[in-house]
C-alpha cells in the first residue's frame, strides 16, 4: 500500500505536467487566432477604404494626386498621364499604416 502512494502520486503530477502543456498549446492558438482576425479586418477596412477613394478619383473631372488619414491609415493617391498615351490618366492609390509600411495598393487607367 505504501509503495502505491508514491507513483500515485508521480503519476498524478506527470498528468498535470501534460495537461498544463496542453492548456499553454490552446493559448497560443487562441493568441495567434487573434492575431490572425484583427489583420484581416485591418487589411479589409484598408481595403475598403483603398476602394472608396479609388471609384471617388475615377467620377472626378480632373483627378488630383494627394493623401488624407482616416482611422489609423494614410491613404495616398497619385494621379499621372499614362506613359503611353496622353489621354488616359494612371490613378494608383495606396494605404500604408501609421508607420509607413504598406499595407495594400490599388492601380487603375482611366480616359481623360
Amino acid at each position: 500500500m505504501k509503495n502505491d502512494e508514491g507513483f500515485i502520486l508521480i503519476s498524478v503530477l506527470i498528468a498535470l505536467g501534460i495537461f498544463s502543456l496542453l492548456v499553454l498549446a490552446i493559448g497560443q492558438e487562441i493568441n495567434l487566432m487573434g492575431k490572425v482576425g484583427r489583420s484581416s479586418a485591418l487589411k479589409a477596412k484598408a481595403l475598403v477604404d483603398a476602394v472608396n477613394t479609388m471609384e471617388a478619383l475615377k467620377q472626378e473631372e480632373k483627378p488630383v494626386s494627394g493623401s488624407e488619414e482616416k482611422e489609423g491609415f494614410i491613404i495616398e493617391s497619385k494621379v499621372k498621364e499614362f506613359s503611353f498615351s496622353s489621354q488616359i490618366y494612371e490613378i494608383k492609390v495606396t494605404v500604408e499604416d501609421k508607420n509607413g509600411k504598406e499595407i495594400l495598393s490599388l492601380q487603375t487607367l482611366r480616359e481623360k
